[in-house]
């Protein structure tokens, strides 16, 4: 499943065999940020910043409320997968 923000960040959940639980990744503009996992509960999801994965020209600028908009939709997004 994904939710495409306007803000040109998706939210993509999956299964990553490096974790127990679900988790969700975050995309700006095609390119992998960062992933949320929620192996220590889920009032303790942890969030990895990607960057090996990045191509050379990507630049990760971006507006600080709409990458605190995409976090918070990904992190509530992760929650109810439980739920």
């Amino acid at each position: 499943m994904s939710i495409k923000l306007q803000s040109g960040f998706e939210i993509v959940s999956y299964s990553d065999l490096r974790y127990e639980e679900m988790t969700v990744e975050l995309q700006y503009n095609g390119e992998q940020i960062a992933q949320l996992n929620m192996d220590g509960g889920v009032e303790n999801i942890e969030v990895e910043i990607l960057s090996d994965s990045m191509s050379l020209d990507f630049s990760m600028t971006f507006k600080l409320d709409d990458f605190m908009d995409a976090l918070d939709k990904a992190r509530k997004h992760l929650k109810n997968y439980v739920n």
